[in-house]
Formats: structure tokens, C-alpha cells, sequence
């Protein structure tokens, strides 16, 4: 089974369309056979009907005499020769017996018994290897009149469609082969060049051509447009990583760039202690942004991985709203950007605060990031009757319906926004932080007019 199974697939295919074709014949073989032998048994029971009807006819019209004559005009044809015609009288003593070809008179004992049979009986004849089907009439005048047929004829035609099969059956057979490999052959083609297209890949890890068969139809071209898509979405991800990567060091190189130049410039020369504080201050602030920009790496991998921690503890959200608004104060106005909070009694919670409020600042940053001077953001912290929530409203760009549904996607970026700088990960980690609450964060857009993301937390 195992060599088997290494032989390619498209020869085991081809030999398992042969030998189910083989099978099929033999199938076929052996039902005609069965067929052509009940035909051939009904045709001589007909045909043995029939000579007993005539011989019957003969003798009350002619005698002895006419059913010899009879007799020898049957002989000269091939099946007449195989009939036996027998005429006794009362006591069953043979007053005419014409023989079939091959047999002889000590065949026939059983015939000579005092019983007779309404059906036809068969008597077998073990030298010849035949049997002879008879029929036996009661005369008016108390003799008996017997009618039989020898199998011979029917035999050799049963016996030669067997030898004839395999001279049929294996040109077939070998036209079902040739058939099973053109047709496995044609069938896998858009599969080797499938195979083809994903080796050259492999080999150049280039993901930007698409693999194209015209002759694939059916599942095969379905599998052909599900494997150019998921090449779109493999490539589009390849080049977000790309740019999520160069954003990544652009955003660590900045902070590590600002950390050795105030070291430098503070181990230039001798310093008072508060040039030395200052930088070292300077120093902190950098690193702090290098930590922020890893954490948001790697808080996204384990959003990813659903395996974000909650440190739980009451959290109120309308100060956490007002909080967000003065940390991005000051980003907003150098901008341009109104930047305002409206609290409704939102409510305490019970939430990780460091991570809901990482949510609410990634959901304000880009808020701001995307709306252009003059334009406003504002935080709402509210509640209903099952949930607070907190939305931020902005009048930017807006997002394009259809690329509404993927903004939470990992390292996606709208077209609209992929001049901004940006790691494409904040709106799928608060989208994961308020999961992981038990909320939700929902997007609405209106292109040209702006946008509004709603995290929604349960009750407390």
C-alpha cells in the first residue's frame, strides 16, 4: 500500500481508471453471459415446444413413416440434428428412436421407465458432458411421444463469449489506460502549474504574481481565485509589515537618537549638576518613547494571541475621557485641532485602567492624527441601561465603506491615511482591550465628513 501510494498521482490515477474500467467490463461480462444463457434456455425450451407440436401433428396425420421423413430433414440442419424424437408404444417399447448427434441409444435409460413427466426433464450425458431437455406426450392410442434438445449448441455459444472477451477486453483495457493518463494528464495540469507558481515563490519569495489556468473549471478555478486572493492578501501584508516595520524603527530610532546625543553632549565637558539632571530627564523621556512604541508591539502580539492580563480595579470613565483630553491637549492645539470632553455620569467600571486608557488614546490619537486644522474631536463618556461607553467624534477624512469592516485588521492602513505615519496596530489593540472586557468597539464613518469609534464596556 505504502509504494502505492509513493507512485504520482497521476499514474495511480490513470491505473485506477483502467482496472474500474476492467472491473466494469468484467461486471458487464458476466451479466450478458447470464443473460445470453436464460435467452438461449428460453429459446430451446420454445424451440423443443415447437418440434414436439409438429412431430405430434405429423404422426396422427402421416404414421411412422412421415415422422422419419421428418426426421431426416432435420438432420441436415444443425440444430435439427441435435433433437431426439421417440415414439413407443403402450408398454413404453421404442417403435422409432432418432438419436441426436454424439449420442447414443445407452444414453437414454431413463426413457425407457414406466414414468413420463408433464415438464421437460434433463438427462445428463456424462461421457459427451451435455444434458438433452425432454418433453413427453401421452398418444391417443396409450403410446408415448418423446421430444428432446440437446444443450451442445447452446453450450458452445456460451462457451465462446468467454474466449472471445479477452480479445475485446484488452484493447479496451489498454485504450482505458491511454484514456486514464490523458485525462489524469489534463485534470492535474492546472494543479502542476499551481505547484509550479507556489515553487518559484518558495524559491523567490515573491508574492506578487498570480496564477492563471485556462483550463481550469469548476472547483479548480475556485481554487484559483481563493489562491490569488489570499497572494492579495499576503502581499498587502507583506508590504504593511514592511512599512509597520520601517514606522517601528523610525519611531525607536528617534528617542535612541535623542538618548546619545544628550549623553554625548552632556559627557562633552563639565557640567553642573542641574545640566546633568536636565539630561538625564531628557534621557528618561526618550526611553520612556522607545518603551511606549515596544509595548504597543508587543501588547499587539498578545491581543493577536488573546492573551491580554487584566489588572482589574474600578475605573471611572468620565475621568478617564477628561484624562486622555489633557494628555493630548496640547498635541491637538499645536495642530489646530478643537480637542473637547463631554461627560454624562458614564459611570465606574470595573477595568484595567493603564490598558482602557491606552484604548481611549489610541482611539483620540488618531482622531487627531487624521483631522485636519480647523477641525474638531470630542470625547462623550456615557451610559445606557447594559453598558457605559465613551465616544470619539472627529470631522477628518473619513473612512471608505469598504474599507470600514478592516480598520481593526492588524498592521491595516486606509488609503486615505497611508501618508501618515503609523504602525497600523492601535485600533486592533482597542478593539482587543475592550474585548477582552467583555465590550466592544464599534467604527462609523461618513467619507469627507469624519468618523466615530464607540468603545462600549458592561456595567460594573
Amino acid at each position: 500500500m505504502r509504494a502505492w501510494r509513493r507512485r504520482p498521482f497521476g499514474v495511480r490515477l490513470a491505473l485506477g481508471y483502467a482496472a474500474l474500467f476492467a472491473l466494469s467490463a468484467g461486471v458487464l461480462l458476466g451479466i450478458a453471459y447470464a443473460a445470453l444463457g436464460l435467452v438461449l434456455v428460453r429459446q430451446d425450451a420454445a424451440y423443443l415446444r415447437d418440434q414436439l407440436g409438429a412431430v405430434e401433428q405429423i404422426y396422427a396425420r402421416d404414421g411412422l413413416d412421415g415422422v422419419r421423413r421428418y426426421a431426416a430433414a432435420l438432420q441436415e440442419d444443425d440444430r435439427g440434428e441435435e433433437v431426439l424424437i421417440r415414439i413407443a408404444d403402450a408398454d413404453n417399447a421404442a417403435r422409432l428412436l432418432v438419436l441426436p448427434d454424439a449420442w447414443q441409444q445407452s444414453d437414454f435409460g431413463v426413457l425407457d421407465g414406466p414414468s413420463e413427466a408433464p415438464i421437460p426433464r434433463e438427462i445428463a450425458n456424462a461421457r459427451e458432458g451435455q444434458t438433452l431437455d425432454v418433453l413427453t406426450r401421452r398418444l391417443p392410442s396409450g403410446g408415448r411421444l418423446q421430444v428432446g434438445l440437446s444443450s451442445d449448441e447452446r453450450e458452445d455459444t456460451l462457451e465462446a463469449l468467454p474466449r472471445v472477451f479477452p480479445v475485446v477486453a484488452v484493447p479496451l483495457v489498454l485504450l482505458a489506460l491511454l484514456g486514464g493518463w490523458f485525462m489524469a494528464n489534463r485534470a492535474l495540469r492546472p494543479v502542476r502549474r499551481l505547484v509550479g507558481a507556489l515553487e518559484a515563490m518558495t524559491a523567490t519569495g515573491d508574492v506578487r504574481q498570480r496564477v492563471t489556468s485556462p483550463e481550469a473549471e469548476g472547483e479548480l478555478a475556485d481554487l484559483f481565485a481563493l489562491f490569488n486572493q489570499t497572494l492579495g492578501r499576503v502581499e498587502a501584508l507583506v508590504v504593511q509589515l514592511g512599512s509597520t516595520l520601517d514606522d517601528v524603527a523610525h519611531d525607536l530610532r528617534t528617542p535612541l537618537t535623542a538618548v546619545r546625543g544628550t549623553a554625548e553632549v552632556a559627557l562633552s565637558r563639565e557640567r553642573e549638576p542641574e545640566a546633568y539632571r536636565a539630561a538625564l530627564a531628557r534621557v528618561i523621556a526618550a526611553t520612556e518613547a522607545a518603551e511606549g512604541t515596544l509595548d504597543t508591539v508587543m501588547e499587539a502580539a498578545e491581543a493577536e494571541a488573546g492573551t491580554l492580563a487584566l489588572d482589574l480595579t474600578p475605573v471611572s470613565l468620565d475621568a478617564l475621557a477628561r484624562g486622555v483630553v489633557d494628555l493630548y491637549e496640547t498635541a491637538a492645539s499645536e495642530k489646530g485641532v478643537g480637542l473637547t470632553v463631554e461627560t454624562g455620569g458614564a459611570g465606574t467600571v470595573s477595568g484595567d485602567e493603564r490598558r482602557l486608557r491606552r484604548a481611549l488614546a489610541n482611539l483620540a490619537d488618531n482622531a487627531i492624527k487624521y483631522t485636519p486644522p480647523g477641525g474638531r474631536v470630542t470625547l462623550t463618556a456615557g451610559h445606557d441601561a447594559s453598558a457605559v461607553w465613551v465616544a470619539v467624534a472627529d470631522t477628518g477624512v473619513g473612512i471608505d465603506s469598504s474599507e470600514l469592516p478592516r480598520v481593526f485588521d492588524r498592521l491595516y492602513r486606509s488609503e486615505r491615511t497611508r501618508h501618515e505615519r503609523g504602525l497600523g496596530l492601535g485600533l486592533g489593540l482597542a478593539r482587543a482591550v475592550a474585548e477582552a472586557h467583555g465590550g466592544s468597539l464599534t467604527a462609523e464613518s461618513v467619507p469627507g465628513q469624519g468618523s466615530v469609534f464607540t468603545l462600549r464596556l458592561p456595567t460594573a
